[in-house]
């Protein structure tokens, strides 16, 4: 599956668009690729994630967005003034089709972290077992951190 249709299918059904910042997707994607672990014991994506200063994270998802003919990266500011690039949906995009399961742990992610200022999105992923259990600047082996909790 294409990391593009699950950019999309967040952007589109996400409650507050403007939120979605190239660091909140980001992370949404990482979370819905450790919700698939857990759930089935592989990954939505084929991203290779990598704990940095920021949590999991790695240029794909905007890279993804960047490429994408639905998707704009904006250039804009946070509220601190500082630059921040806001992932926007096209006035022409349409849902993407996936698969029931795939909507299923997005529409969970979304509900999970819809309501979560930043500062909560943030612990929200924190939590999550494959960054809690390793350090900064390592790659994150998520279907490997879910077959060693059981999940599957």
């Amino acid at each position: 599956m294409g990391i593009d249709d699950i950019l999309l299918y967040i952007c589109l059904r996400y409650p507050r668009p403007q939120e979605l910042s190239k660091a909140r997707l980001t992370k949404m994607v990482y979370l819905a690729d450790w919700n698939s672990c857990v759930r089935n014991g592989r990954q939505l994506t084929s991203i290779n994630w990598y704990f940095n200063n920021f949590g999991p994270y790695v240029e794909d998802v905007v890279e993804a967005a960047k490429r994408s003919p639905m998707l704009d990266v904006m250039e804009t500011e946070n509220f601190y003034g500082d630059p921040k690039q806001v992932i926007r949906v096209r006035p022409d995009a349409i849902l993407p089709r996936l698969d029931r399961p795939t909507q299923e742990i997005l529409e969970y992610i979304i509900d999970e972290t819809k309501g979560l200022y930043w500062s909560d999105f943030i612990r929200y992923v924190y939590a999550t077992k494959p960054i809690a259990e390793s350090t900064r600047y390592s790659k994150l082996d998520l279907e490997k951190f879910a077959r060693q909790a059981g999940n599957y």
